[in-house]
């Protein structure tokens, strides 16, 4: 398993922040998409979506990349 801190300047920083980092723009990806073609507005609480988008894409690049 590769999951190990990442030192930067002395700071041992986890991967789980790439991974966090990665959800974020794909969530904000799809958020946009989803904006431009309207289909956001067919969304009944849109928050709880892009919540539940955001820990899919977390959870996907965490079984994928370990």
């Amino acid at each position: 398993m590769w999951l190990h801190e990442i030192p930067v300047g002395g700071l041992l920083i986890s991967p789980m922040v790439l991974f966090v980092l990665l959800g974020m723009m794909l969530t904000l990806l799809t958020f946009l998409l989803l904006r431009k073609l309207g289909w956001h507005q067919q969304l009944w609480k849109s928050a709880w979506v892009y919540l539940s988008l955001f820990i899919c894409f977390v959870a996907l690049f965490l079984r994928a990349l370990s």
